[in-house]
């Protein structure tokens, strides 16, 4: 629509010119073009990027992340739980409860080490 012309207008005068190439031009820390001259050099710029974005690189408050993976955390709780049998057997196996705090659990010990 009209106002996301307007709004992607917007970022191509602010982000796209001449400034860009400039030597001392970044997008977020440490992220500027690269002046490569081969593929493989390309490669080992783009090797040596992080795995993992912080929010800032695209513009967004650190909370985004927080969201982010709270919204992640409960969609993989859920998948779980939805898997999981809906009866419960009378052979004394793990509950479909148990088996969800095991696996988060696991989850937190995972992220603290």
């Amino acid at each position: 629509d009209d106002m996301d012309k307007r709004l992607l207008n917007t970022f191509c005068k602010v982000w796209f010119g001449e400034h860009m190439f400039g030597a001392n031009f970044r997008f977020y820390k440490g992220y500027s073009i690269p002046h490569c001259s081969n593929v493989p050099q390309y490669m080992d710029y783009i090797e040596q990027l992080p795995l993992v974005d912080s929010p800032e690189v695209f513009g967004l408050h650190t909370n985004a992340d927080i969201t982010y993976q709270t919204s992640l955390a409960k969609d993989v709780l859920d998948t779980i739980v939805s898997i999981q049998p809906k009866d419960s057997s009378a052979g004394g196996g793990e509950t479909r409860e148990s088996v969800v705090q095991r696996l988060a659990d696991d989850m937190q010990i995972g992220r603290a080490g």
